[in-house]
């Protein structure tokens, strides 16, 4: 199988439309050729889009939110065009940027209620769940420029994660949070994900990743080199009985 040959995550009906599809992209930036050729359909469950700093992670989630001009390929979110039809692609989705800029100046429910309204999801009651669930509620009327790294990780988790996107997109989610807050996320991610929402993550946290992830793709050079589950990640390495961390460095690295 080649990466132009669609790689199926799927468990939809035949009434519905993927979650995501990816058809042929790539993306260069001069000499690079950052996404070379990739394909996928990923609907249902959590599935990990795993690879070194490079691999071309960063540059397929701006992809599918249409903030870079593609090379060549097409992307739907639920069947809708990201290039042609836009504002429904990405009001389907909760986008968690590795970078994460924040609007300072807002305090932590102000930026909620300003995310609430430009993505029309997420009642108040819901916001106040979110800041509880994240123990961010005593910080609520506090500006988000006195937050510390993990506090702004979590209110940009719950920016993302409010109104139960049916898709949800994390660069690495996991970055500036502590054990329990990571703990807190995975039941929120695998609870989403029983209640249908799709979840697509990265991180470099693979004990995390084997445990969550349903389903998982490892980039390279731009390039997939393995997808399935974690066994079958393993099986396509030739390296059925090691830590899933060695494979995923053997398949991203070749280390």
């Amino acid at each position: 199988m080649t990466s132009r040959e669609p790689l199926t995550m799927s468990t939809e009906s035949p009434q519905q439309s993927p979650a995501l599809e990816i058809e042929g992209v790539t993306k260069t930036y001069g000499e690079l050729r950052a996404v070379d050729d990739v394909s996928l359909v990923v609907d249902g469950g959590i599935f990990g889009l795993l690879g070194a700093n490079g691999a071309g992670k960063s540059t397929l989630y701006r992809a599918i939110l249409d903030l870079v001009d593609l090379d060549a390929g097409e992307i739907r979110v639920h069947g809708f065009h990201v290039r042609r039809e836009g504002v429904d692609a990405r009001g389907r989705i909760g986008y968690l940027p590795e970078e994460l800029r924040l609007y300072d100046r807002l305090t932590g429910w102000e930026l909620l209620d300003l995310v609430s309204g430009l993505a029309a999801r997420g009642t108040e009651d819901q916001r106040t769940e979110w800041l509880e669930y994240f123990d961010l509620a005593p910080q609520r009327d506090t500006l988000v420029a006195e937050y510390s790294l993990g506090m702004r990780k979590k209110i940009g988790l719950c920016a993302a994660l409010m109104g139960r996107p049916p898709l949800v997109l994390l660069d690495e989610p996991l970055n500036g949070l502590d054990t329990l807050s990571m703990q807190k996320l995975r039941l929120r991610l695998e609870e989403m994900a029983r209640e249908g929402s799709t979840i697509i993550l990265s991180s470099h946290v693979m004990a995390f990743v084997e445990r969550i992830c349903d389903r998982m793709a490892i980039l390279r050079q731009g390039k997939l080199v393995a997808w399935g589950s974690a066994e079958e990640v393993r099986l396509q390495a030739s390296m059925p009985e090691v830590p899933f961390e060695d494979v995923f460095l053997q398949l991203a690295v070749g280390a």
